[in-house]
């Protein structure tokens, strides 16, 4: 899901004329942090699990919840896993070094902030506010990041778009920590979502962060600050409501079709998911991915064709 706000700030940059090796380097860096707090994520779950007694190969994070997957399957015992941690945020301030020597400025800071919140990620499901500290760091974060890298400069449009991101970003998460309910409640995990103390209310609560998310497009659209193509992100609306109904009939329709239509995005891999019986969780998955990355790309094209 980096890679889709890392493009839209890439075509909005283009005005500049970035050097390809700036767009280069800054998709690697963005890639390297996601993937190391992905698996620094994974592997804090997994030492919590082994701090309890459990032997690895009887930690179970739930039937729907595929988290630490190749740690738990043994593709990468624990001690590789430190490394792999360690090699992958070393690349990462390597490059946020060397923007921070050639262009300065904010550079050290933004790092600064993500690098801290990518620390208290794994421990945020305390507090329940992982899916808002995603949502900040693949927003705001990675994009005025990105944005200064390319450009040397932070711009106000580019945090503007950043919010509506960082709200999509968050209703992702939210989406699945709804549809992992029950385990998280098991297991004491503080999601967003368990905020709002049952199913329907967290369900209003997505709806309110996607519409956010317009709202947030529109009003600034019409105040002048963003240019009127970022109004083609309206053309993802139909995904944000089929999103909102299938999520609500998860709670209350069990025997559901699922039947992935063009207009809703890549749905990859759909005939292998059906066979493992996992469509009921993918398909919702998919569309909130979906409607995350088409945002990004949409509102990427239209502004760099305007």
């Amino acid at each position: 899901m980096s890679i889709a706000p890392w493009f839209l700030t890439m075509l909005w940059a283009q005005i500049y004329l970035p050097a390809a090796k700036d767009i280069l380097l800054t998709v690697i860096g963005i890639a390297c942090v996601h993937l190391a707090t992905n698996l620094f994520d994974d592997y804090v779950d997994v030492i919590k699990e082994l701090n309890k007694g459990k032997a690895l190969c009887n930690i179970d994070f739930g039937t729907i919840n595929n988290k630490a997957r190749l740690i738990l399957n043994g593709t990468y015992p624990l001690n590789k896993v430190v490394r792999i941690i360690s090699i992958l945020y070393l690349f990462a301030l390597l490059i946020g070094l060397y923007y921070t020597i050639t262009v300065g400025g904010w550079i050290p800071i933004i790092i600064g902030v993500c690098a801290i919140l990518c620390i208290l990620y794994p421990f945020a499901t305390k507090y329940y506010s992982g899916e808002l500290i995603v949502g900040v760091i693949f927003g705001p974060l990675l994009m005025s990041g990105t944005y200064y890298a390319l450009c040397g400069l932070i711009s106000t449009r580019v945090l503007i778009i950043s919010v509506s991101v960082a709200l999509l970003t968050a209703a992702l998460l939210h989406t699945h920590a709804i549809m992992d309910w029950e385990y998280d409640c098991t297991a004491g995990k503080n999601t967003f979502c368990r905020l709002f103390k049952n199913k329907e209310n967290a369900i209003t609560a997505l709806k309110v962060l996607v519409w956010l998310s317009y709202a947030n497009v529109i009003t600034f659209v019409l105040t002048g600050w963003l240019h009127p193509n970022n109004l083609y992100v309206l053309l993802t609306l139909p995904i944000a409501i089929e999103l909102f109904k299938s999520i609500k009939d998860y709670i209350y329709i069990k025997n559901v079709e699922f039947v992935p239509r063009f207009w809703m995005g890549p749905m990859e891999d759909w005939e292998n998911i059906k066979k493992t019986h996992m469509e009921f969780f993918m398909y919702r998955f998919y569309l909130a991915r979906n409607l995350c990355f088409l945002f990004c790309i949409i509102a990427g094209i239209a502004c760099y064709l305007k």
